[in-house]
């Protein structure tokens, strides 16, 4: 497989290896397009058709509005295969891509020749949605396919992506404890946003994008893709305000990413992409403005490309990325240091053990530690870019690449990690469901190691029950003396936008009693302030109009009191289509599909929400743990799913608004080695597949 890349620094990134030209020779056919004799619809679908094709070709940048025109068609024919593969072929390079595979499932059911590379796009397609052993499967069905010349080109990649669904597979199972939270849409947009840099100070955050500035802009001909442009966002307040694109001597005609600011906020870093092949600039901050940037040290730029560099925390080594001449596949990690005449030294590659045959991106140094971030399309890789972590011990060996794990790391791009001086938060670029649109831009959380107080769902059960079941894990509440005032304050905003969320209604939970002790409604601003008995971790749980419902653990002791308040910020993800929620709160007996009373608090939540939206749908899914054959446990999961659903029903929610599905235990969430995991693993989710 051949890795596509370009001079820009946002294309190094592989999206997905195939070749556009071999796209181009699956045509749909106007005869088998058209159902029978049925006429009705026909021309107009068959100019969706037709649109649709003429963007496809163009490039994977116009693949998002392929995608419009081939969805309108399909409402006219929905089985044509060569339709619905390049359906699916679409929504894989999107963030919508956990919409691909019902497609290309579809063109494969209706002709399983519909293409040369079905199995491939089935198994990236399985590989994106987590679904490792059915990706293991069809990576093999397709590279079986080719002849023995053929295998060389293709050897080893299939390889590689089959030893990161096995990555996938272990990583996964030990998911780290993190908050992923995307910028919003006052950050993101429906094109490319990556590569943040934040300003010394913490206030301004810089990033790449390539979005659309004006109807001038001109497209990069290695991928139909914007021109990239450097960002500048300001914060105000918790948020960060609408970015401007950087307009100054620093902006060029040319593909531009901001790379660095040096500690002193004097010097801006950046890649250019035409000059030298792709080198690494450097503009002086003069009287408040960027002068115009000049070629870093000769002894660092080359012939060929350099993308980022990261500096140590006094500024006298560097890392940097390139594929000049000595690297030992694609592009690799080099390091310079400067000498007693104050020149830096001539690049040493980073050598194989940090180094591998598939590129490394996106370096970055830790501000305070010898720790060095990077991203690696190898090593122990679960797919495409994952982030990795370097560390020097005090002899000035730096360790082996450690992956920073699952959640931050998933099988699509996560790349251009910098974390902050004191390892609390970072902020990267990844492709995640229910994003803007490609690469969008995340701040991550760290929670840290798990507290001795653990949460069990046998025996500290959060039930959103308003009047607990007589004698379940309910006592009846004791006179709580409160010596001073304390408050719960914050906003209720949009997960993504961040617009403030007026008459949001927040209660809040005690964890050892079940029930709300405290309830609030948001103002106009978003904003609310509930009086609470003391600090501590209460459950809490927030609803508000066509949003779906919160139900979280907010950790209020680990939170600093500022003028007798503590500060909890909640964000609402919309009633969207794609939208995910895990029902934490439903509980079976063991091996059946019967519900026990403990489930109706959260059951009552969840037939409330369809009760007040009547236009959503929901495919309501079971899962298990590995425990027994899968055949058992597909079974299992499937008529616990639609126990839920017939529960629904019951309580006036019409049945053609819902659908069942068991994923019997492909799509685990902790590790199944353990009691804890498998009780986390046995769950039903919901997703909003309409509205």
């Amino acid at each position: 497989m051949r890795i596509i890349k370009s001079t820009a620094l946002s294309f190094i990134i592989l999206i997905i290896s195939f070749s556009i030209s071999a796209q181009e020779n699956i045509k749909i056919k106007k005869s088998d397009f058209q159902i029978d004799i049925k006429e009705v619809g026909l021309k107009e679908a068959w100019k969706e058709v037709k649109e649709g094709e003429k963007l496809f070709t163009a490039g994977i940048g116009t693949f998002p509005d392929a995608l419009k025109h081939y969805l309108r068609a399909a409402k006219y024919n929905s089985d044509c295969a060569e339709l619905n593969y390049k359906i699916g072929v679409c929504y894989l390079v999107t963030d919508k891509f956990y919409y691909a595979t019902e497609f290309l499932e579809k063109a494969y059911l209706k002709d399983n020749n519909v293409a040369d590379d079905i199995h491939y796009m089935l198994a990236r397609g399985y590989h994106l949605n987590l679904d490792f052993d059915n990706a293991i499967e069809q990576y093999k069905a397709y590279y079986s396919s080719f002849s023995v010349k053929e295998l060389e080109d293709f050897e080893v990649g299939v390889d590689n992506y089959i030893r990161q669904c096995k990555y996938g597979k272990e990583l996964v199972n030990e998911p780290v404890r993190v908050i992923i939270n995307n910028l919003g849409e006052r950050i993101n947009s429906e094109y490319d946003d990556y590569n943040p840099v934040l300003h010394p100070n913490q206030d301004q955050l810089y990033f790449t994008s390539r979005r659309e500035i004006d109807k001038k802009d001109k497209v990069y001909e290695g991928d139909n893709k914007y021109y990239e442009n450097i960002f500048v966002s300001e914060q105000a307040g918790e948020l960060w305000r609408k970015p401007k694109v950087l307009e100054n001597k620093i902006d060029s005609k040319n593909n531009e990413s901001v790379v660095a600011i040096s500690a002193d906020g004097n010097y801006i870093y950046l890649y250019n992409g035409k000059e030298g092949g792709g080198d690494i600039m450097v503009s002086e901050l003069k009287k408040g403005n960027w002068k115009s940037p000049k070629g870093i040290s000769g002894k660092i730029l080359s012939k060929d490309q350099e993308t980022t560099i990261t500096f140590s925390p006094d500024g006298s080594e560097i890392f940097f990325v390139s594929n000049q001449k000595g690297t030992i596949g694609g592009l690799d990690i080099f390091y310079s240091k400067l000498n007693e005449k104050d020149k830096w030294s001539e690049p040493v590659n980073m050598g194989a053990a940090i180094n591998t045959i598939y590129d490394e991106e996106g370096v970055f140094w830790h501000p305070k530690e010898d720790k060095v971030y990077f991203s690696s399309q190898g090593h122990n890789s679960m797919g495409e870019f994952d982030v990795f972590v370097i560390e020097r011990d005090a002899s000035g060996m730096w360790s082996n690449p450690e992956n920073l794990g699952y959640p931050i790391n998933t099988p699509n791009d996560d790349i251009f990690f910098k974390m902050d001086e004191n390892g609390k938060q970072a902020y990267y670029s990844s492709v995640r469901d229910n994003g803007f649109g490609g690469k969008d831009l995340y701040k991550i959380i760290f929670l840290g190691e798990e507290k001795e107080l653990k949460l069990s769902q046998e025996d500290n059960l959060l039930v959103w029950n308003h009047k607990p079941i007589e004698k379940l894990f309910y006592h009846i509440p004791e006179e709580t003396k409160v010596d001073t005032a304390l408050y719960m304050i914050g906003l209720v905003t949009d997960s993504k936008t961040a617009e403030k969320i007026e008459l949001a209604k927040i209660e809040v939970i005690d964890l050892e009693l079940s029930q709300v002790i405290a309830t609030g409604l948001a103002d106009t601003s978003g904003a609310y302030k509930i009086k609470i008995p003391k600090k501590k971790d209460y459950g809490v749980e927030v609803t508000a109009k066509d949003y779906l419902f919160f139900v979280e653990i907010v950790y209020l002791s680990q939170k600093q009191v500022v003028d007798s308040k503590v500060r909890a910020n909640f964000q609402l993800d919309k009633i969207d289509v794609g939208a995910k929620m895990v029902l934490n709160n439903i509980f079976f007996e063991t091996n059946k599909a019967t519900i026990k009373p403990e489930s109706e608090g959260e059951l009552e939540l969840l037939a409330n929400l369809l009760i007040e939206n009547p236009t959503i749908r929901l495919e309501i899914s079971g899962h298990t743990d590995n425990v027994g054959s899968y055949r058992v446990n597909q079974k299992l999961s499937e008529s616990r799913a639609k126990s839920v659903v017939e529960y629904l029903v019951i309580k006036g929610v019409g049945s053609s608004r819902l659908e069942y599905k068991g994923y019997a235990f492909n799509q685990p969430v902790a590790d199944n080695n353990t009691a804890e995991g498998r009780a986390q693993n046995r769950r039903v989710e919901f997703k909003v597949i309409s509205k």
